[in-house]
């Protein structure tokens, strides 16, 4: 099976990758979980990135519309040269959003993604651009994202950019001609992520194994991750045609990865609403599936 998008029109009843305006998403966590329940979602794991903020009201309105919502988290970690963990994502599913050495953290890496965003919407005031560093904040309400950049440059300077992808190209992508790059002060090393996410009773997947291109060999990185606890694999996921979502790889391979390591499988849609292209329910879970993974999770 080759890594595509679903061109089916049914959804998958069970997806467990999406974000929410908590994050980098356009839609509310109860306007998600609306928009799941007219689709015929009835299982849906929020994701957002570096935060828990919208998990409570994504399960209140779960809970009146008949969608049962994972509560969980998608961990943006350090790169580690040295061991080949370059760019890698964690997925925390099962987790109490309300622990403590959780949250803590998330709020030192909160302050710090604040911070970032912040220089870098300066930075790129001083190419000349008019990016107004409070209505990116405002915009995005939560944890603030490039995304949130983009969509204030592109509406302040349309003589400038013809899209949102247009403004990555020149400015936000971290290989832009005009690179815009700060490092944050803080963030979380892949071995952190692993192990808040089971402190807080969850459980660590590592999400869309097929984007990290810079990675010398993803085999000897799976290798690794699981001595340091990795449980699953995102296997079911929406890779795009090209671009850095693309992969050569078939599905296949990651499902045979997750058995030479014994982790177990997720998919996800990775639905963001407007800014990106992904549909919600697109990639996922049949319920079978998801009765077998339920079981072993405890989720």
């Amino acid at each position: 099976m080759n890594a595509h998008r679903n061109s089916s029109p049914q959804p998958y009843p069970v997806d467990l990758q999406v974000h929410s305006n908590c994050s980098d998403g356009t839609d509310t966590p109860s306007e998600l979980v609306a928009k799941a329940a007219a689709l015929g979602i009835r299982v849906l794991a929020l994701t957002d990135h570096d935060s828990v903020l919208g998990v409570s009201e994504a399960r209140v309105h779960g809970a009146e519309a008949g969608v049962y919502v994972v509560p969980a988290i998608e961990f943006s970690t350090a790169s580690d040269r040295a061991r080949d963990f370059l760019d890698f994502d964690i997925l925390g599913y099962g987790i109490d959003p309300t622990d403590a050495v959780l949250l803590e953290t998330l709020d030192r890496v909160m302050e710090s993604r604040v911070e970032q965003k912040v220089r870098q919407s300066e930075r790129m005031q001083e190419y000349g651009l008019h990016v107004p560093v409070e209505e990116v904040l405002a915009l995005a309400g939560g944890v603030p994202g490039r995304p949130h950049i983009a969509q204030i440059a592109l509406k302040y300077n349309p003589q400038k950019f013809s899209s949102i992808s247009d403004v990555f190209e020149q400015y936000l992508a971290s290989d832009a001609e005009n690179s815009t790059h700060v490092r944050r002060s803080f963030i979380i090393q892949v071995e952190d992520a692993i192990e808040l996410t089971h402190a807080a009773g969850g459980k660590a997947v590592l999400a869309h194994p097929g984007i990290y291109r810079r990675i010398r060999s993803l085999e000897d990185s799976l290798s690794r991750l699981v001595d340091i606890g990795l449980d699953g694999l995102e296997l079911n996921y929406p890779y795009a045609a090209e671009g850095r979502y693309a992969t050569d790889m078939p599905l296949g391979h990651f499902g045979e990865l997750a058995d030479r390591f014994g982790l177990f499988t997720t998919g996800g849609s990775d639905y963001h609403g407007e800014r990106k292209g992904n549909q919600l329910g697109e990639a996922g879970l049949d319920l079978p599936q998801w009765e077998r993974l339920q079981n072993e999770t405890g989720w």
